[in-house]
Formats: structure tokens, sequence, C-alpha cells
């Protein structure tokens, strides 16, 4: 039999999981946890969620109030989810969100001009 050499897989970047476009938020924020109300402050954000940087002790999977105001002039408050702690820094999930809101983010994330940020 014919030897057949082994193919060579180049490897390929990592693919960004993310379906809303992003923009960075250099904001304040407020972090509600049923125990403490805490400042943190906006990193980025999208339509689906909101990357902030905090003192404040929280795990993967714990459900906080936040409240922040886009640079356009609108005051937003959701429930999120924690999806990642590392360090200082804390990825939300939205998971009650109001209409109004949903529209100025996207709004917001659309002038923005950027469409995906870089993971950090």
């Amino acid at each position: 039999m014919p030897h057949t050499p082994p193919q060579v897989v180049s490897p390929t970047p990592r693919a960004d999981r993310r379906a809303d476009r992003r923009a960075k938020l250099d904001r304040p924020v407020l972090i509600d946890t049923e125990a403490t109300s805490r400042p943190g402050r906006a990193l980025d954000v999208s339509r689906g969620g909101l990357s902030i940087e905090s003192e404040l002790e929280l795990a993967a999977g714990e459900v906080v109030q936040v409240y922040f105001e886009l640079p356009i002039g609108v005051a937003v408050e959701a429930r999120a989810v924690v999806t990642r702690c590392e360090k200082n820094h804390i990825a939300l999930r939205f998971v009650e969100l109001d209409h109004e809101a949903e529209i100025a983010l996207r709004s917001f994330c659309r002038i923005s001009g950027l469409h995906r940020l870089p993971h950090a």
C-alpha cells in the first residue's frame, strides 16, 4: 500500500459567537444583587449584553439588575445573567429588557460604527 502523508490542518481563528453588534461604552453602571448595590464601569454593550468592570464578586449564572445610560441619552434598566467572571471583568447577558431599551441599544451599536469587538 502506498504511504499517505498525514494531513496538515492549519488552525482556524476562533469564531466570534456574538450575534449582535457591539459598541464600546465607557460609562458608569449600577449593579444590584439580592444582597447589595455596587457601582461598576461598562466596557462595551450590545442588544444582547454588557461587559463591565467591577469589584463585585459574582458567580456565573447569578442574576443581577443593571442600570446605565447610553451616550444618546437613553437610560437602560435590565435583568441580566452573569455569563463569565474573570478577575474584575464581568460579562452579562440580558434576560429581561424592555422594547424601548432594546431599540436604543441596537441604534447606539449601529451608529457607533463597530460591528464586533475582538475578544479581550
